[in-house]
């Protein structure tokens, strides 16, 4: 039987929201997986965001870096006093995967989110 273990984003400080300052790739870090591959353990991920900025904006997910875009995720977030939306809903990484994040404008995008780690899968 898998174990859950509730925690905050790698990049988040005590649970903070991640502001996206990146406007290019490498981009702001959102989480690391852990480094465990499965199906001995992964990371269940969770995200969202907000804007707090008058104009919407782009945000692209990026899963250990690749711009090339069949590793990327982009959204569309709608201008300030929206509340957040649901970027990832579950998606599962491991083996040291790092997501990082783009924006279309600068210090406008917050991100934020939980992480389920998971252990103890069994094969």
């Amino acid at each position: 039987m898998p174990n859950y273990t509730a925690m905050t984003l790698s990049a988040a400080t005590n649970g903070l929201p991640i502001r996206v300052m990146a406007l290019a790739t490498a981009g702001t870090t959102i989480h690391t997986a852990t480094s465990s591959d499965m199906p001995e353990g992964c990371d269940e991920v969770y995200l969202w965001a907000g804007n707090i900025t008058a104009s919407s904006a782009q945000l692209s997910l990026y899963f250990s870096g690749d711009p090339s875009g069949d590793r990327r995720i982009n959204a569309r977030v709608p201008a300030a006093f929206n509340g957040p939306i649901a970027i990832l809903a579950g998606h599962r990484v491991c083996d040291g995967v790092v997501i990082t994040a783009t924006a279309s404008i600068a210090d406008a995008l917050l991100v934020w989110g939980n992480v389920n780690r998971i252990s103890g899968q069994g094969t």
